[in-house]
């Protein structure tokens, strides 16, 4: 099915709402050192690393949500946020703010890493973030940290190393850190659902409590997470009574299991601690030839351009009182190009897949100017 393309940037054009006429092309000034692609350290940016065994940095330390000086970041609110998902670069960070959004949230790479960067870099890349005028909301710690990995040592490297995303995490000022369920490969559901509830209650919540913090797996179906629908959700937060643990809810991976993400969003409700927003499209053309164990009748999309009833969704959200953070998670080729998403500063038909995405959720959003 060809991608239809023609007439997305003179429509954007029209509505003033081109990633040019947001003025974030530009170079930002000398201390604007992007984490490129590779994730490899600026050379500017390379001092001492935190330490990896206690996960605590070397020299002087800021406080969560501040820079060495003690500037805030700029200040919570009741409502929920708009945030977008995005590798860290100062020049993502001010795109985010000239965008309309409020927040970002970042996933660990090969620069952006708890036992990578030293004080100092946390110092910047904080500053950063102020002086874009947005939040770090979260980060997203998913590959690589199997909570219940059958190997005794990789479970334990895994579930350290956690730890100190989640102090890396505070240390940010976020007030939830993403991650996924962990897997145990031919170990029956149940008897996995108890060896991850177990690690929860006894080594993540106290840190939690802690640090003030919420933590939650994304619902993403891969082999690596193994809780991502309602039934075993229902075990597992029956052993896990702490509401520090909930969910990183995306709806999206719902539609293209033909689960009602609205209604599994209402009875998950009190659970729900930061949300995706994304969108999946269902090709019936597609599907009624292939079937659903075939390929290529469904994608994600950003949100308004797929399946997912916003309006009721939001609803659910709002009428349970959530405040969290509700991040863009840009997957739609559409609204892309290759490699659109390698560089430090965003190509233009990304830009504007997340200008779109922010337009269309902004009218869903309380307390917004």
């Amino acid at each position: 099915m060809n991608k239809p393309r023609v007439g997305r940037r003179n429509f954007l054009m029209a509505a003033g709402a081109s990633a040019a006429a947001l003025g974030t092309g530009g170079p930002l000034d000398a201390r604007a050192n992007p984490a490129p692609a590779d994730g490899t350290v600026p050379a500017s940016l390379s001092t001492p690393r935190m330490s990896p065994e206690s996960g605590e940095t070397q020299g002087r330390q800021s406080g969560p949500g501040g820079d060495a000086t003690g500037e805030p970041l700029p200040p919570d609110t009741k409502y929920p946020k708009l945030a977008m998902i995005t590798r860290y670069s100062p020049q993502r960070l001010a795109f985010a703010a000239a965008a309309g959004y409020q927040g970002v949230v970042i996933p660990l790479d090969n620069f952006f890493d708890p036992d990578k960067l030293s004080d100092s870099q946390i110092d910047q890349i904080l500053a950063e973030a102020r002086d874009a005028s947005v939040r770090i909301l979260s980060i997203e710690c998913m590959w690589g940290m199997n909570h219940i990995a059958p190997d005794a040592a990789k479970r334990r490297n895994a579930r350290a190393r956690f730890i100190r995303c989640l102090e890396f995490g505070h240390r940010l000022g976020c007030k939830f850190v993403g991650t996924f369920t962990g897997a145990m490969p031919g170990v029956k559901p149940d008897d996995q659902v108890k060896e991850l509830a177990a690690v929860i209650n006894e080594q993540y919540v106290p840190v939690c409590e802690k640090l003030d913090l919420g933590i939650g797996p994304e619902n993403y179906p891969c082999d690596v997470n193994f809780a991502t629908v309602p039934a075993l959700w229902e075990k597992l937060f029956a052993l896990v009574p702490s509401h520090r643990y909930g969910l990183e809810f995306d709806p999206s991976h719902f539609v293209r299991q033909f689960i009602d993400p609205i209604q599994t969003a209402w009875d998950f409700r009190d659970r729900i601690l930061a949300v995706h927003l994304k969108d999946t499209e269902i090709i019936q053309p597609v599907l009624q030839k292939v079937g659903i164990h075939g390929e290529n009748w469904w994608r994600y999309r950003i949100p308004g351009q797929g399946l997912i009833d916003w309006p009721k969704f939001f609803t659910v959200l709002l009428q349970a009182g959530f405040h969290g953070g509700m991040a863009v998670e840009h997957e739609d080729d559409f609204w892309d190009e290759p490699h659109g998403d390698d560089k430090a500063e965003l190509a233009s038909s990304r830009k504007e897949g997340f200008i779109l995405a922010a337009r269309f959720l902004r009218q869903y959003m309380p307390g917004r100017q």
